[in-house]
């Protein structure tokens, strides 16, 4: 194990080392400290006796919730892709070296753990939300970061398994799949079933006391995180130490049945582990592909359009062929997440306005992509003989009506939710299409200013910036004009604001960067 601990600690060291040659990173972990120091600090100043503490048991249906996501979703990749412990690197350096598979596993799940913890550090900046809402403390928090990195882990496990015995059996691959989404459903039903037989209030009442019950505990990985993590929280600690042995039993299982049943350990990992690799590469590189791996040929050709007008065909044609119309598996996920949120924090405050914060906060991390981005990638946009701004419009056409539609299904089902007044779904509706807009215009400056850069983190971080700066001066607008609206509520009178200036700021935006399709060279392609 001498190499294994060596290559583990040099990587360490080398990554530390390695930040006085790109002190952007160093800048950006810099930043990173001090936003996480601020946010903790601010969780235990803002707290005061008004503050409504709500029922700790919501929270724990919450954490459930995440941790169920999260497993089923990344053991699903279990029977396409599967999951790796390893790079590209750990494959050149290892699988050459005459060391046991054994002892290389191990070694990926030393480093998958570390791994895991780092993806949880999100968690830390719920903090003051949290400590607000649910008075949960630093100990708290810490719990549930414990039980991501165990869900995170567990789930790259089990899909390596997975895939490691189902790669070429179809028949156990279909018998699987189909057991865990049955499996999911059915707890699902139980979990709500009684809340159909109340009304009002009373049925986010039954689905926490039923998502809270004993038998929840006994569901196989997620149910015994949970017993982990809320047992911390509750000082529980004989249900932490019952549902961690039996993590731990399922852990130690898993690996032994690699290690004893699995001979193609190698080629399993080597697949795997490309695939990741190619699909990281692809993502920095800004290509990212969706093309199916089985094809069915059926209509051919776009046969609609002219001029640059035919990419929105293309891009509507394309949407069709992967089996979403405009919405696709991110944007319902945050759907989901935004909806969820609604029914458990603000179902009873009758008011939209409230929750709009956070949904479009959640709209940045989906506000950079879309099929746009990917036509600059390819020669035909720059060879169409059309003014570069008609051109740039036009292939923005698809992702606009899709932020339309978004928008559309995301308040019509808060407003629902919540029993929220009209005025005020459509005033959401507005200002979230205004947001969408502008967010994807803050993408186009970045690519016209910062398209030949290649450092990711830098580019992250001057887009937040930026659509920060951008933003600023549509809520200045709508406040100063609410000061002599007094008739019109001051929340109405500010999105309004933001619509109006996030629109014409964005028409402006686009026209001046329109040169990103006269020259590809800005883009760095």
């Amino acid at each position: 194990m001498s190499a294994l601990r060596y290559l583990f600690f040099t990587n360490i060291k080398n990554t530390i080392k390695d930040l006085k040659n790109h002190p952007t990173k160093l800048i950006m972990i810099i930043l990173f400290i001090a936003l996480l120091g601020f946010v903790l600090w601010s969780g235990n100043s803002s707290s005061s006796p008004t503050d409504i503490t709500r029922d700790i048991k919501e929270l724990y249906v919450g954490v459930f919730a995440l941790f169920s996501v999260l497993f089923i979703t990344t053991v699903m990749t279990g029977f396409s892709s599967g999951a790796s412990f390893y790079s590209m690197a750990d494959i050149n350096l290892l699988f050459m070296a005459p060391i046991s598979s054994k002892k290389i596993l191990i070694y990926g799940l030393i480093k998958q753990m570390n791994n895991s913890l780092l993806v949880g550090f999100f968690l830390f900046f719920q903090y003051a939300w949290l400590n607000r809402t649910y008075q949960i403390g630093i100990y708290g928090l810490l719990a549930l970061f414990i039980g991501f990195g165990i869900t995170i882990f567990c789930a790259q496990l089990t899909s390596m398994v997975i895939y490691s015995f189902t790669s070429n059996n179809e028949k156990l691959k279909k018998i699987l799949k189909t057991s865990i989404i049955a499996l999911s459903f059915i707890v699902l039903v139980i979990i709500s079933k009684d809340a159909l037989f109340v009304s009002g209030a009373d049925k986010l009442k039954a689905i926490v006391n039923a998502a809270n019950s004993l038998w929840v505990l006994f569901i196989p990985v997620i149910g015994w995180i949970k017993a982990v993590a809320i047992g911390l929280m509750s000082f529980n600690f004989t249900q932490t130490a019952l549902g961690l042995a039996a993590v731990i039993s399922y852990i130690v299982a898993f690996i032994i049945l690699v290690i004893k049943a699995n001979s193609d350990f190698y080629e399993d990992v080597l697949q795997a582990t490309e695939v990741s690799f190619s699909a990281i590469t692809a993502k920095k590189e800004g290509k990212i592909s969706d093309t199916p791996k089985n094809v069915k040929l059926g209509k051919t050709g776009i046969n609609k359009g002219f001029g640059p007008n035919v990419f929105f065909y293309k891009h509507m044609l394309e949407n069709r062929r992967s089996g979403l119309l405009f919405i696709d598996k991110t944007t319902l996920v945050f759907i989901a997440m935004s909806v969820f949120f609604t029914i458990i924090f603000m179902r009873d405050t009758g008011n939209i306005l409230a929750i709009f914060g956070f949904v479009t906060y959640m709209q940045i991390f989906n506000s950079a992509s879309g099929r746009w981005i990917r036509e600059l990638i390819q020669p035909y946009v720059y060879m169409i003989p059309e003014p570069a701004f008609k051109k740039l419009v036009c292939i923005a056409q698809e992702n606009m009506l899709k932020i339309v539609v978004e928008a559309i299904i995301l308040f019509v089902a808060i407003g629902l939710i919540i029993k929220a007044p009209i005025y005020q779904i459509l005033i959401c509706i507005t200002a979230r299409i205004g947001f969408g807009i502008l967010f994807m215009a803050g993408n186009i400056l970045i690519q016209r200013v910062l398209g030949s850069l290649t450092n990711k983190i830098l580019i992250s971080f001057l887009y937040f910036f930026i659509l920060i700066i951008l933003s600023v001066p549509g809520f200045i607008l709508g406040f100063l004009l609410s000061l002599k609206l007094v008739m019109i509520p001051i929340e109405s009178v500010i999105l309004i604001s933001t619509f109006v200036w996030n629109l014409l700021s964005s028409a402006l935006i686009t026209y001046l960067c329109r040169d990103i399709l006269n020259y590809a060279e800005l883009n760095n392609r």
